[in-house]
């Protein structure tokens, strides 16, 4: 097991179960109010903290990433109706408040927006969010979540399933891990490594799977989080590593009728421009494989495999 050395705690508190009552403006200048939960939970021993909202219509993913380079946190929203990341916000905290920036896509603009946390206690926390239209001189606050703790689990929303391609995947798994030593190179020396563990659950009934697993050999942890693109019925998958604090670049793609899941998309190894491909292949025992190209997917060369083993079985 790998231990990781905590940085911070600042997200803690969002750790459990919520009751949340919204206030958001709307366009004739009155304010709606209706009420919903959410359930968070912190990845890296804090470095990473997601929560589920849960509210008439839909579902809401809020995941926080710290970077421990500059204390900063990024803060992505994700929507059940699109399964899309939508534009970060950035900032930290200072004297208990959290104050972050960035630009929030209303379709036909974007708009200045600033996201805060405050008044935090054990059983409460206060969350809203404004947006500027003279550039960040003035605010206009449209939307508050007042937060309440509960003790039990909220109920889930009774919405439509839209896909279970990672179901399988929920639980608790012993890895072995394959790594090539020298990717790209035309060595073939692989090196072997047992102790890893994974714990993966699924979001939005489905539509989100993330996992964690340890890297002992790297004294490190790695976070998948998938993300399902309701409009292309298809999966956009970042990794996370706990020493960076940052989303790296996505593979896109999906499963066919075999069970086999296959996503490529861009990536750097070592400074050198490659494709990357990711290959599922699903069952009792579900194996993970990595590849890279540098011809433009003409050959692709696999360099790590993680094979998984359900724990108690």
């Amino acid at each position: 097991m790998t231990t990781l050395t905590k940085l911070t705690s600042d997200f803690d508190f969002l750790t459990g179960h919520f009751d949340v009552a919204h206030r958001v403006l709307q366009p004739t200048g009155e304010w709606k109010e209706f009420t919903g939960t959410c359930t968070g939970r912190t990845h890296f021993d804090g470095g990473v903290s997601i929560d589920e909202a849960r509210f008439a219509g839909g579902y809401g993913l809020s995941l926080r990433l710290y970077d421990p380079a500059d204390e900063n946190w990024t803060i992505y929203w994700v929507n059940s109706k699109t399964g899309k990341l939508q534009p970060p916000v950035r900032g930290k905290w200072t004297d208990g408040v959290a104050t972050l920036y960035g630009e929030d896509d209303l379709g036909d603009r974007m708009v200045p927006v600033r996201l805060r946390w405050s008044d935090i206690t054990e059983e409460t926390a206060h969350w809203e969010q404004a947006y500027s239209s003279d550039g960040g001189e003035t605010w206009e606050t449209n939307w508050t979540m007042d937060l309440t703790r509960r003790t039990t689990e909220p109920p889930p929303l009774d919405l439509p399933k839209v896909t279970g391609d990672f179901d399988f995947f929920v639980g608790s798994w012993d890895v072995l891990h394959r790594r090539l030593v020298s990717p790209l190179t035309g060595s073939d020396e692989w090196r072997e490594q047992s102790g890893s563990t994974s714990e993966a659950y699924t979001l939005f009934n489905g539509a989100i799977c993330v996992d964690e697993v340890t890297l002992p050999a790297d004294g490190a942890h790695g976070m998948t989080v998938r993300l399902y693109d309701v409009a292309a019925g298809a999966w956009s998958i970042y990794w996370i590593s706990s020493r960076r604090g940052v989303l790296e670049p996505p593979v896109h793609g999906g499963f066919g009728a075999d069970g086999i899941g296959v996503l490529e998309g861009p990536d750097e190894h070592e400074g050198r421009p490659v494709d990357v491909r990711f290959r599922w292949t699903t069952g009792d025992v579900p194996v993970w494989e990595q590849f890279f190209s540098v011809d433009d997917g003409a050959t692709w060369e696999s360099n790590w495999t993680m094979t998984f083993t359900r724990q108690g079985e």
